[in-house]
Parts: structure tokens; C-alpha cells; sequence
């Protein structure tokens, strides 16, 4: 279990924590009013009582969650290579990063939209 946001960063490797570090910096530095917790063992930024945008990965991919299932749905629609979902998650590949700025722009996005 971890205890807190870094002891979660910290288990994590190679491009999965790069993206890890780089849109936690991003979200603390434009979002900063909004609350950063550790939640369901995972880096959670809180924009409302019942949405927020989750961070998460695996071997091959860095992970967005929201509650938010239509920017999700809609976001499917914009058909961008390499990019897999989940439910209510959205999938960058590792090898892409570049990709990194779709990620920032998603958070910029989901947290526009529920203001």
C-alpha cells in the first residue's frame, strides 16, 4: 500500500515514470487550485466531487482516467494512431513521447468541460 503520491512514483520505471513525473509537474503547475490526492493507490486529481482525472499505466501504456465518459467517447472519435481505451481510461503508448502533449491536453480538456 502505498502511503503517498511519491511512494507510488517511486516503484514506477523507465518512460512509465517520465510520463508519471511530467503530468503530475503539469497538473500541479496549471491546476494547483484543484486537490492532488492518492487514491485507489493512484494519483487522482480531484476537479469534482465525483469527477476527477486518474493517472495509471502498464508495460506499454500511460493511462488517464475520468469520469467524464463522454470526453472519453468523444476522444475515440479523433481516431489517433496508437492510442487505445478503456471505459473510462484513455491509453498513450510509451514508445510515442511525443504523444506526451495529447496527454497535457487531455487534462486541459476533461477539466474545461467540468468547470
Amino acid at each position: 500500500m502505498f502511503k503517498s503520491i511519491d511512494d507510488y512514483v517511486n516503484t514506477l520505471e523507465g518512460p512509465l515514470h517520465a510520463w508519471t513525473i511530467s503530468v503530475i509537474d503539469y497538473l500541479k503547475k496549471n491546476y494547483a487550485h484543484y486537490e492532488l490526492v492518492l487514491s485507489y493507490q493512484r494519483p487522482m486529481i480531484k476537479i469534482k466531487p465525483k469527477l476527477f482525472i486518474m493517472l495509471g499505466g502498464g508495460k506499454n501504456h500511460f493511462s488517464l482516467y475520468t469520469t467524464d465518459f463522454e470526453y472519453v467517447e468523444s476522444y475515440k472519435l479523433r481516431k489517433i494512431p496508437k492510442i487505445k481505451f478503456g471505459k473510462s481510461a484513455i491509453l498513450f503508448p510509451l514508445e510515442k513521447p511525443d504523444y506526451m502533449s495529447l496527454a497535457y491536453q487531455v487534462c486541459d480538456e476533461v477539466i474545461q468541460r467540468n468547470r
